[in-house]
């Protein structure tokens, strides 16, 4: 029975270091800071893999944080990391890039 004790009380020891930095309490936890908010209104986004596409494109941009695709309204809306710009023609060409076409873009949409 003190083999067991001694036994369990060793593997608590050892794995209080693993606890302790599992779940810890650091601003990276908390929402990421933002940046701009760009709004791209494009012709031709009918199917989940044209959205595919999109994300795929626009992702592998220095600048982009997060892509997120409307299908049924024809939008694509691209989050900047914070200090990152992306100008209208660097986004047309991704957007061309990725088989698209650009109509508009709004910029600072609200979240």
């Amino acid at each position: 029975m003190n083999l067991i004790k001694t036994f369990a009380f060793a593997a608590a020891v050892s794995m209080a270091p693993v606890l302790a930095h599992a779940a810890p309490e650091t601003p990276a936890m908390a929402e990421p800071a933002s940046g701009e908010i760009l709004m791209a209104n494009v012709n031709g986004l009918v199917c989940d893999f044209c959205a595919q596409s999109i994300r795929k494109i626009l992702g592998k941009d220095d600048a982009v944080q997060k892509v997120q695709v409307d299908l049924s309204k024809g939008q694509v809306r691209v989050d900047l990391k914070p200090g990152k710009s992306l100008d209208d023609a660097a986004l047309e060409k991704l957007i061309r890039k990725a088989g698209y076409s650009l109509v508009s873009v709004d910029r600072n949409v609200a979240k």
